[in-house]
């Protein structure tokens, strides 16, 4: 317990350090999810106005309702906003001293963990100078793989496969894209059980899934009865488009950071311009399948970019922020990935029960569920949070040895 307020102690100093440093002129950056808080408290409804149509499922709704609440009954300052995201990103960190605490079963390296997750450069930025919900993001994945981890479990109860979909339904309220990171978690868990707990767990995986969507029909529905058809979001299909297509080098803009819509071919947006939302969905997915047919080997050659994108550097990373700014997370990230790699190397390798190995084999599932995801639509190194927050995992391996290696030398020099 005393490791987590060690972990709440560096996330907040992180925060406010960054705040001192370098606080936010003109207040916190707004973007999308503002636009549509905005139209909501307005009483227009959920909508973003994009390519001259008015979206009304542009993206799923948790973060945004929450925020339209939030500044209705607090003001539009950005101080309460800056504070619920503090809330989510500490929240984080402790949930991922939790998962180290499952995964490597020592309160010392999870202490560490948590301490590495809770000074994480994209967290930190975002919960300080933006209006996003990266912590929440952050806090579902870490939500969702943990309760998989309990569910998982051969002698668990059944009410954790429960909670379990009960968190995967409220993902998906959030962030679809964390189903596929789950049900890669539940198809490792599956191939991972014994014979004899392999049905009884691809049970509990049907029970999640079933329970997941049933706490994400309202929305279905509300969406059905808008376009007679069952979407989360009317945005995905321009996603998958952003990252497939002949202007694309797999992110959401070209080296020199021009989005790649303003690339495009001027025939295919005259066509887009103007569109209902639900022809723009359509038409979106027309020019990706028609790409993926005419140009296969380039399609190919975009999703390996993607996905070495997500474990390593997009070709136009860094564009939006300074030249020290890159430097900084290029150096963090480098040693966070290689200490990570020999944290899990060294777990492994070291004598550690099956079901500890099966936990770690579950938690690469998840991440290669949402690298998938992005390897096949479009990737912004924001997008891989949670990869870094498995590797803060990793890394207190190595740490913590190097840290109980110290804390012996110093007894034995005070004992003589």
């Amino acid at each position: 317990m005393r490791g987590w307020w060690w972990v709440l102690l560096i996330g907040t100093l992180a925060r406010g350090m960054v705040l001192v440093c370098d606080p936010p002129t003109g207040g916190l950056g707004r973007l999308e999810p503002s636009v549509i808080a905005d139209n909501l408290n307005a009483g227009l409804g959920f909508t973003f106005e994009q390519y001259g149509t008015t979206y009304r499922a542009w993206k799923e709704p948790l973060y945004i309702v929450g925020l339209a609440w939030l500044t209705r009954w607090m003001g539009s300052s950005g101080i309460p906003v800056m504070f619920v995201q503090w809330l989510f990103g500490l929240s984080t960190a402790v949930g991922v001293a939790w998962l180290a605490r499952q995964l490597l079963g020592d309160p010392l390296k999870a202490t560490l963990a948590g301490m590495i997750a809770a000074a994480n450069p994209f967290l930190v930025y975002y919960d300080t100078h933006w209006i996003y919900p990266l912590s929440l993001d952050a806090w579902l994945f870490v939500a969702v793989t943990g309760t998989i981890l309990l569910a998982t479990d051969a002698e668990t109860r059944a009410r954790r496969t429960v909670w379990a979909g009960l968190v995967a339904g409220l993902a998906l309220w959030q962030k679809a894209a964390l189903m596929a990171s789950g049900g890669v978690a539940w198809l490792v868990a599956c191939l991972s059980a014994s014979r004899h707990d392999r049905w009884l767990t691809a049970r509990r995986a049907a029970i999640w899934l079933g329970i997941a969507v049933v706490v994400i029909a309202p929305w279905l529905s509300r969406n059905y009865g808008l376009f007679g058809r069952l979407l989360l979001t009317t945005d995905s299909a321009h996603i998958l488009w952003l990252g497939n297509n002949p202007w694309s080098h797999g992110t959401y803009s070209d080296m020199t950071g021009r989005r790649v819509i303003e690339l495009a071919d001027p025939a295919f947006l005259s066509r887009l311009n103007g569109a209902a939302e639900l022809h723009q969905y359509d038409l979106f997915l027309e020019e990706v399948l028609r790409f993926i047919r005419e140009q296969p080997g380039r399609c190919a050659s975009l999703v390996v970019a993607r996905l070495e994108a997500f474990f390593w550097f997009s070709p136009n990373a860094g564009l939006n922020y300074t030249e020290q700014e890159g430097m900084i997370y290029r150096l963090a990230y480098v040693s966070l990935l290689t200490l990570g790699i020999i944290g899990f190397v060294l777990c492994w390798r070291r004598r550690v029960e099956r079901a500890v190995r099966r936990r770690l084999l579950i938690t690469a599932g998840a991440i290669v569920g949402l690298a998938a995801v992005h390897a096949v639509t479009a990737i912004n190194l924001k997008h891989r949070v949670p990869w870094e927050l498995v590797l803060a995992v990793g890394a207190a391996e190595p740490l913590g040895r190097f840290a109980e290696r110290l804390a012996r030398r110093f007894s034995r020099r005070r004992l003589l």
